[in-house]
């Protein structure tokens, strides 16, 4: 049969084995896109303070859309109880309860648009 240093063994491997699989679903990405949340084992989302941000912004002659925390929006929008207010070609801003704050693009993803 199995001698107590081998069970001892194997038990001790996969006690190792599931700790560093929580340990691993715990790390930050840097590959992760923004807006990305964390959904914690049983569904539940990562505590803590509302975040925006903003990937990208389209305007045309006729329309002005932003994407902030991975959802489309035009002016008069809201977006996680914030009101968007304005949309401009890096920038857009948004208005909760009473405060009106900017969100900008990262500037490695800002770049100017050449008009053809």
């Amino acid at each position: 049969m199995f001698s107590l240093k081998t069970l001892l063994s194997s038990l001790f491997i996969l006690m190792f084995s599931l700790a560093s699989i929580t340990v691993h679903a715990q790390l930050d990405d840097p590959t992760r896109p923004p807006g990305y949340r964390l959904i914690l084992p049983g569904g539940q989302k990562v505590a803590g303070k509302i975040s925006f941000s903003l990937s990208s912004v389209r305007i045309s002659a006729t329309r002005r859309s932003a994407i902030v925390n991975d959802r489309s929006v035009e002016p008069g929008d809201t977006v996680n109880g914030a009101k968007v207010v304005a949309i401009y070609p890096s920038t857009v801003k948004l208005k909760k309860q009473g405060k009106v704050f900017t969100i900008r693009l990262v500037s490695s993803i800002s770049k100017k648009m050449i008009k053809r």
